[in-house]
């Protein structure tokens, strides 16, 4: 090589701190959530394969930053795996939450936290039985009001609608009383 021949010097790639600038901005932050979201799942003794974990941008906070979402829909009954994302899902929340102040996603976005949603799949199936048991056992509750009866959890879940119908009779508005009617207790 002579001596004035030019030099070209390609610049270093750091994959793990660049970021593409064709990405749209917030790009990609859905799976790093995911991920990290995944990885404690993991940690915590929950199968990949009883759960699945969607991140969703849910709009900007009043800080600027993008608030991201993330739900963890129970799609299979595996009776560990389960329990400890029913069971923990408070302590998981907070774990994450903790990991995810040490990192800089927090710096550019806002965690919004963790939502739980049970597969309709599971609605017609022995994991519905087992739960109740479960929660009975765990928790016994005190008779309904008014009922006589002391299985709230069997009278609910002994009507649950078929997976194809509604999965809630709830009403959509709160109900308000008229004057003069008192509020149950």
């Amino acid at each position: 090589m002579g001596r004035d021949a030019p030099v070209t010097q390609q610049p270093e790639e750091d994959h793990n701190t660049q970021v593409d600038s064709k990405l749209p901005h917030g790009a990609n932050l859905e799976a790093e959530y995911e991920a990290l979201i995944l990885s404690q799942c993991t940690r915590w003794g929950i199968s990949e394969t009883c759960i699945t974990v969607e991140v969703r941008n849910a709009g900007r906070g009043p800080h600027g930053r993008d608030v991201y979402l993330a739900m963890i829909r129970l799609a299979r009954w595996e009776r560990d795996s389960a329990l400890r994302i029913l069971l923990g899902l408070p302590l998981l929340e907070a774990k994450i939450r903790k990991i995810l102040h040490t990192l800089w996603l927090m710096e550019v976005s806002h965690f919004g936290g963790l939502w739980l949603h049970a597969s309709e799949q599971l609605a017609g199936t022995d994991a519905m039985e087992e739960l109740r048991r479960l929660v009975v056992a765990l928790a016994p509750e005190p008779a309904p009001v008014g009922t006589g009866g002391n299985d709230a959890f069997g009278s609910v879940l002994g009507q649950l609608p078929p997976a194809s119908g509604a999965t809630s009779h709830a009403p959509l508005a709160p109900q308000h009383s008229q004057p003069g009617e008192s509020l149950p207790r």
